[in-house]
């Protein structure tokens, strides 16, 4: 079956770690692109998490598979079986991972170097790579040939503010805790300013501390809104007229996207902008916003537009119009699927193929979890997803192991053939070699739980069983340097230095091999993709 390149039927999984649905990062970066490349016809898009019990299916038999922020061993052997299968994958970083900030969630598992080489590792593995922000690509192009930006955009338009009755100027932020020290910056410039200007009030969507920092200004010239869903903070933002968007010159922060800048300007709002990198490439200076550099330049920017409401509604209309115009989600969506297409170098597909592949799509739609919107479906988290993620929760943050142990349990019953209940578990179980064979018995690829159980052998001083786990999780992935690591750090303890110098040196080569291969590795696998 002949069809044009830019209709070459696809199936699309994106693939990430569990993260709240409500969250402006899982909208703007899985959500929306998804729903916006489900748009062509040809196109079939599923979302899912790492942790889903589906996921191996899916990630195996996806055209297109996305990972984005993906640390997991166990996806080597399933990258080189979609390189021979001649299929797609995509690693995506949406975050500066070098430079988390202490707040983030997941900053104490990146922190780990282990966990961030293994995810450089996936990235470079990968045919493709794709960032937010062009700051991103910068940072970590080198990491794939086939770099590009994808940058976040609106997929809902709200209505356009209809035109004030009153001469109130009401000035206003929203966002997470994340910002404290970015908001105590401008605290009290800000709240001097306000106290001078008779019709403006601010309008906070913050925690409770971030509010407490404006605590000087009277109750009648402030309004407090509990953070919420993305829906609330859209609603919120119906209340302001001016908005502004204190950000650190840090490195994180130059590496985040301009969303807040798209939000206001949306919603009608005069966008006032942090000096930085997310905004100096979107903002054009006095006709879709402005910049400021300090708390100074901040009070005289909103004193600018106070006093001056043509220049605001000029602001306000360009800025609206430039995302009508230029940042829309659903007029980007093909510009990911060219580059799909383009990199897939598919140009014939069988009719029986496609029909197959449809069905298969329908029954992922009939399954537990589905939510389904036409031709895009995301998978929620049932029972068994949730008790994985409040088992890992009860163990890593609460310390609570029996309560752990007891949710693993059910999860075990629910899935007794899937394997993460018996990895995860495996630490707070009386019998942690048991629990982990289980493990493998149902996964026998998982280099994850290859390693873990030579680490539990090394513990009982069963150095040969240690040893084989090791050299068995290297013959799942040769080229992962961290078994390696473990048997040469295992010999050097038993004093045969020579072996474990070979070990060493392989583990080096490899991670040398992965450097110099950055430059052609992809190159590489696409142009095989296309024999």
């Amino acid at each position: 079956m002949e069809l044009s390149k830019n209709k070459i039927p696809l199936i699309i999984a994106q693939v990430e770690p569990p993260q709240n649905e409500g969250s402006g990062d899982y909208f703007y970066r899985t959500h929306s692109p998804g729903i916006a490349m489900a748009q062509d016809d040809s196109v079939r898009v599923i979302n899912i998490t790492n942790q889903h019990r589906h996921k191996t299916e899916i990630m195996t038999r996806a055209d297109v598979l996305i990972l984005k922020n993906i640390c997991d061993p166990d996806i080597l052997p399933l990258i080189r079986g979609r390189k021979e299968q001649r299929k797609l994958t995509v690693y995506e970083i949406a975050d500066d991972l070098n430079a988390l900030q202490t707040w983030n969630p997941v900053y104490f598992f990146f922190k780990n170097k282990q966990n961030l080489d293994l995810g450089f590792r996936l990235a470079s593995s990968c045919n493709a790579l794709q960032v937010t922000s062009p700051e991103l690509k910068r940072l970590y192009g080198h990491l794939n040939k086939n770099c590009k930006v994808f940058p976040n955009q609106v997929l809902n338009i709200p209505p356009e503010k209809s035109l004030k009755k009153d001469s109130e100027l009401v000035i206003g932020w929203g966002g997470s805790h994340g910002h404290m020290e970015d908001m105590t910056e401008i605290a009290r410039p800000l709240i001097n300013w306000i106290n001078t200007m008779p019709n403006v009030s601010l309008h906070l969507m913050c925690s409770e501390p971030i509010w407490k920092l404006f605590d000087a200004l009277p109750q009648n010239k402030k309004r407090w809104t509990l953070p919420g869903s993305l829906d609330d903070y859209y609603n919120f933002l119906k209340t302001i007229d001016i908005g502004f968007a204190p950000l650190k010159d840090s490195a994180f922060n130059r590496s985040r996207s301009d969303i807040k800048f798209l939000e206001y300007a949306i919603s009608g709002i005069a966008p006032v902008m942090a000096h930085i990198e997310p905004y100096i490439e979107s903002v054009n200076v006095g006709k879709t916003g402005l910049l400021f550099k300090n708390s100074g330049e901040l009070i005289v920017n909103l004193n600018l537009l106070a006093r001056d409401p043509s220049l605001a509604k000029d602001i306000v209309k360009n800025a609206r119009q430039y995302v009508l115009f230029e940042r829309l989600e659903l007029e980007h969506g093909q510009d990911r699927l060219n580059f799909y297409r383009e990199h897939l170098k598919l140009t014939n597909r069988d009719k029986d193929e496609i029909a197959k592949g449809n069905r298969w799509f329908e029954e992922l739609s009939k399954r537990e979890g589905a939510s389904i919107n036409e031709r895009h479906l995301q998978l929620k988290a049932t029972r068994f997803e949730n008790l994985l993620h409040d088992g890992l929760l009860a163990m890593q943050i609460h310390r609570d192991m029996q309560l752990a142990f007891k949710i693993f349990e059910e999860a075990a019953a629910l899935e007794p053939e899937n394997y993460l209940t018996f990895m995860f578990a495996a630490s707070i179980t009386p019998d942690p070699i048991a629990c982990l064979c289980k493990a493998l018995k149902q996964e026998p690829h998982s280099i994850r739980t290859w390693v873990l159980l030579g680490e539990e052998f090394e513990r009982a001083k069963k150095v040969k069983d240690a040893l084989e786990c090791y050299e068995s999780a290297i013959n799942v992935y040769p080229d992962y340097e961290l078994p390696h690591l473990k048997i040469g750090t295992l010999l050097k303890k038993l004093g045969r230095e020579p072996q474990a110098n070979q070990f060493f040196k392989k583990a080096d080569m490899i991670a040398e091999n992965l450097k110099n291969l950055n430059n052609f590795v992809a190159e590489k696998d696409l142009h095989n993709l296309s024999k």
